[in-house]
């Protein structure tokens, strides 16, 4: 395959990500314009409805007119984006200090000369970005872009300004031709070379100022380039200005090799000095316009290394590409110059095998060449485009996970506001429109929540005297695990123990205090089945208030504990005080646990006391002493009888935890039926919910109301662009690109 047709095929397959960038613009834009009708329709309706529906309305605002901020920053993000993908060539950067032969390598492989792509061996020559672009057979011209009054001194003067702290920045040519405000005292030494950066663009304006705001493009042969992308003239004789009132310049040529079809050279200015809009020309067009980075660094032959310069090089174009990584997106060519005065074919050498594995100057390849030959330019080129066709997929992703995952949170935003928006039309309407209807439903509702509970404290008071399984179960557990590993010492150990402890008798002791503790620690796993008791019960309760009561709508939470709590957080302000019994009753059930501890650790301490050293079951006789076997028979006598006493105790606390479950919801039933007051507290909810309860009940209602068809139809067609489950305005890149 041919350069021009490796160049090719990446534009083609790049020609399908546009097309879905350019399907999420139009799925945002449509958006916006969807939420621009609701916003108007939203501030009409506020001084048409009843005041629980224009306090929603009011509160929609703030959601609304954050959307509206943002819509059209991503819209502008994705065309942005989009237009990347549309290039009609692929865009290679070409960055460096200066005087590393960044113009040179440009020079090989266009076959242009200084007079087109400045070169100096003097100070910093390139001013401007330039971008060239081949074209079999064109003739060389330039077409130069030049700054307006406006950007000139927004984008070019104002950040030195901001910069040094000189306060307000001119927003008229005029005012900046009058005197610059002085240079803080006692500035860094870097501070001062800006400052005299901008006192060169003051100082200059005479000599530049008739071409800000010329009309762009202002196309010029191949002798006048240099004049408005260079600092001086070939021979550094004579000083140019013109560079300082231009943005770009394009210049289309036929490169030296026929075959680059497709490509463009981004020359940025080398960066080296303090200068404040070569790191921000080089941010922006990186941002906008490149695609892959080619650093060219040329060692030093008297020694070198990948130093901190490089690294603030290196560091300005990573702020350039935040989505895409620049270790992936990036080369270093090294320069390497064989000539016998300034041979650095060594320290090319090193720098690629030692001093760049060795820093943060991370590239995707780096490769030796000399700038300065066209064959070893175009060879490296050949990389860079290989290197591209091989990992493009997987470089645009990352430019298009940024977008994706906007994408993805805009869609989940309107789809959360659609669905705020279309309760309001069972809210927004006359009280005697909808609270007859209301009163019915209230009252058959909670008729249903009534019997539902009284049914289930019915159930629960008939098993309060049953054993729990989950917890006999979880004991005869432990205990048979208690039971087969006793975990007691040897013989062999014992004597040891006991000539380490000064006595058989004081290693019994401890023994036996160790053997409480472990047996004591097993019981811990009783728990998991009380916890899991009382999940049932939340679980039991939250059916009633999912179902007969009909509160499911207002929280998705599969777990009991988190549906209560969310149910309990939407219980409006029904006293004075604040108070609220039903909010009360909803979170006591909640936090309500049962636990090893408050049930059944009394009980288990009470059957251990045989199990310490200071009460033993079996007294440690003195005389005559007991043998080391002896011993070990007393331990598992005093073991076997707690965990028999264990047993016996715990037998009668089987049925504890269904009498706990029974008070606990009985009493959540006496706060929020049998309490006085209780049905008006329950009123009140549901009269704040009724749109989310019944949905469209009310709705129905308002249908000659004309005001509230057309929300409802502005809601509608928001809704349509935020189904949930839908693909959304962003698709997967990989799928548009198989297709």
């Amino acid at each position: 395959m041919s350069r021009a047709d490796r160049i090719g095929e990446i534009r083609r397959r790049r020609a399908r990500q546009a097309e879905v960038l350019e399907r999420a613009h139009t799925w945002v834009t449509e958006a916006l314009d969807r939420l621009r009708e609701l916003e108007a329709l939203r501030t009409e309706l506020l001084g048409r409805v009843p005041d629980d529906a224009r306090t929603q309305l009011a509160a929609l605002g703030a959601e609304v007119s954050g959307l509206l901020e943002e819509l059209p920053v991503e819209a502008a993000a994705l065309d942005a984006a989009a237009a990347r993908f549309r290039r009609p060539t692929l865009n290679v950067g070409v960055i460096g200090r200066a005087r590393q032969g960044k113009s040179r390598l440009i020079q090989s492989l266009t076959g242009l000369t200084d007079q087109e792509v400045p070169t100096s061996d003097g100070g910093f020559c390139t001013g401007v970005t330039s971008v060239l672009r081949h074209e079999d057979g064109a003739p060389t011209q330039a077409e130069v872009y030049f700054h307006s009054e406006r950007s000139f001194l927004r984008e070019v003067i104002a950040p030195y300004y901001a910069e040094l702290g000189l306060g307000p920045a001119p927003t008229t040519l005029d005012r900046f031709a009058g005197p610059l405000p002085p240079e803080t005292a006692g500035e860094p030494s870097v501070e001062g070379s800006r400052y005299s950066h901008l006192a060169q663009y003051h100082t200059a304006l005479p000599e530049y100022r008739r071409h800000l705001g010329m009309p762009s493009p202002h196309r010029v042969g191949p002798h006048e380039i240099r004049r408005f992308v260079a600092q001086s003239d070939e021979h550094d004789r004579e000083r140019y200005h013109a560079f300082r009132a231009v943005r770009y310049v394009r210049i289309t040529t036929h490169f030296t090799q026929q075959d680059w079809t497709g490509l463009s050279l981004i020359d940025l200015p080398g960066l080296g000095d303090t200068n404040l809009q070569d790191a921000q020309r080089i941010v922006a067009a990186l941002r906008d316009e490149i695609d892959i980075v080619v650093f060219v660094r040329r060692p030093d032959p008297l020694g070198d290394g990948i130093g901190t310069p490089d690294h603030q090089l290196y560091d300005h174009v990573q702020e350039g590409l935040p989505a895409t990584g620049l270790d992936r997106c990036s080369f270093l060519l090294i320069n390497k110059c064989a000539v016998p005065t300034s041979d650095n074919s060594a320290n090319s050498r090193r720098m690629a095998e030692q001093w760049l594995p060795a820093s943060r100057f991370t590239v995707a390849e780096a490769h030796i060449a000399d700038c300065s030959r066209p064959d070893d330019v175009a060879a490296a080129m050949d990389r860079v485009v290989d290197y591209l066709l091989a990992n493009l997929d997987d470089l645009d992703d990352r430019h298009l996970a940024v977008r994706a995952e906007k994408a993805s949170e805009l869609h989940e935003r309107l789809g959360h506001l659609a669905t705020r928006a279309e309760r309001l039309a069972d809210l927004a309407q006359p009280t005697e429109i909808w609270f007859l209807p209301f009163t019915a439903l209230f009252k058959q509702t909670h008729g249903r929540l009534a019997h539902g509970l009284a049914a289930l404290v019915g159930e629960l008071r008939d098993e309060r005297d049953l054993t729990d399984d989950l917890l006999a179960d979880a004991v005869e557990t432990v205990l048979e695990a208690a039971e087969r590993d006793p975990a007691h010492p040897t013989v062999d150990e014992l004597v040891a123990r006991a000539a380490a402890e000064d006595g058989l008798s004081m290693a019994y002791g401890k023994y036996l205090n160790e053997s409480r503790a472990r047996l004591s620690r097993r019981f811990l796993e009783c728990d998991v089945a009380l916890h899991a008791r009382t999940a049932d019960m939340r679980q039991r309760v939250a059916h009633v208030l999912r179902g007969p009561a009909g509160l499911g709508g207002l929280s998705g939470a599969p777990d009991g504990r988190e549906f209560l709590l969310e149910v309990a957080a939407r219980v409006p302000r029904v006293r004075e005080s604040g108070g609220s019994e039903i909010r009360y009753a909803l979170r006591l059930l909640a936090d309500f646990q049962l636990t090893y501890r408050g049930m059944l650790q009394h009980r288990v301490r009470a059957c251990l006391d045989g199990l310490h050293a200071d009460t033993p079951a079996m007294p440690f006789p003195h005389r005559p002493g007991p043998t080391a076997q002896q011993v070990r028979e007393m331990l598992e006598v005093a073991y076997d009888e707690a965990l028999y006493l264990c047993r016996s105790e715990l037998h009668k606390a089987l049925a504890d935890p269904s009498a706990a479950i029974f008070a606990i919801v009985e009493e959540f039933y006496d706060r929020v039926i049998a309490s006085a007051g209780a049905e008006e507290e329950w009123l009140v909810f549901y009269q704040d919910v009724r749109a989310e309860i019944w949905p469209g009940k009310f709705a129905a209602l308002a249908e000659d109301a004309a005001h509230l068809r057309r929300w409802s139809e502005g809601v509608a067609a928001l809704a349509a662009l935020a189904v949930p489950g839908g693909p959304g305005p962003l698709a997967p890149a990989r799928e548009e690109v198989a297709a």
